[in-house]
């Protein structure tokens, strides 16, 4: 990837020389090209024209579905409200066992002799 972006550049580089060197100015020439590329306002209507029209409503479809889709996954990640009315210790087991607080202290304690 790296070599085809420094090949990139070098060819950049190369040709803004050639048009330095030629004495062309090339902040001119590239507002030259600029001007010839018709704007995308211009180019849709005829862009999409030239689209059979079974195509374009099977892409209208595929695009549709695509988004109906998405809606519909986002909902469903959505989580739904609950009507429990359990509290959250409600939902805890319950102890099973000797409490520690509820057992005796213990007294001295006597010994025998």
């Amino acid at each position: 990837m790296t070599v085809l972006l420094r090949a990139a550049l070098v060819i950049g580089v190369l040709s803004y020389f050639a048009l330095l060197r030629t004495g062309a100015d090339p902040a001119a020439e590239a507002r030259r090209l600029a001007g010839a590329v018709p704007s995308a306002q211009a180019a849709l209507p005829a862009a999409l024209d030239a689209v059979p029209p079974e195509t374009r409503e099977r892409a209208v479809r595929a695009v549709l579905a695509r988004g109906l889709m998405a809606e519909l996954s986002r909902r469903a990640a959505e989580p739904v409200p609950s009507n429990d009315t359990l509290q959250e210790t409600d939902r805890q087991p319950a102890w099973r066992g000797a409490d520690p607080q509820a057992d005796p202290q213990p007294g001295p304690r006597l010994e025998p002799r």
